[in-house]
């Protein structure tokens, strides 16, 4: 008996513990500053399918779908739509955030290491995962991978 309620209970534990594996928190910053948003929509594309998500009390749920996929991520922040195109889904299970930012001219170029080219560049957004990537999209229409 005491095996059947230690299986029952780990098999619990372990389904919640998934459920909560697809939700990331979600801090959205301008500037370098965090600010405060009304509305956040994501929409998740992959093979021509979308998924819509909204952003509510700083939380996002992944769709079980597109995790762990390389799919195109578009975040409806207030008055901003950034477009990342195939990055992958992922995030860290022990601290889950994302940080989703955009800066205005003029840059911290240290901190965008990957931009080739800093003319007509106006403005840069990017997404840091903490897994230690920051996908970042200047006025090109491409996603950008910096490690560290």
């Amino acid at each position: 008996m005491r095996k059947l309620i230690t299986l029952i209970y780990s098999l619990l534990l372990g389904s919640y513990t998934m459920a909560q594996n697809n939700i990331v928190n979600i801090d959205f910053e301008v500037e370098g500053i965090n600010s405060v948003y009304k509305n956040a929509v994501v929409k998740f594309i992959s093979n021509k399918d979308t998924i819509n998500t909204n952003i509510e009390n700083g939380k996002l749920t992944i769709p079980k779908s597109v995790f762990r996929q390389r799919v195109t991520v578009i975040f409806l922040i207030d008055n901003y739509f950034l477009k990342f195109d195939s990055i992958p889904v992922t995030l860290n299970t022990l601290y889950p955030k994302w940080t989703i930012g955009v800066d205005i001219k003029p840059f911290d170029k240290k901190k965008f290491v990957t931009v080739k080219s800093w003319r007509k560049i106006e403005i840069i957004y990017y997404l840091k995962n903490t897994d230690g990537r920051t996908f970042t999209v200047d006025r090109c229409k491409k996603s950008t991978v910096i490690k560290r």
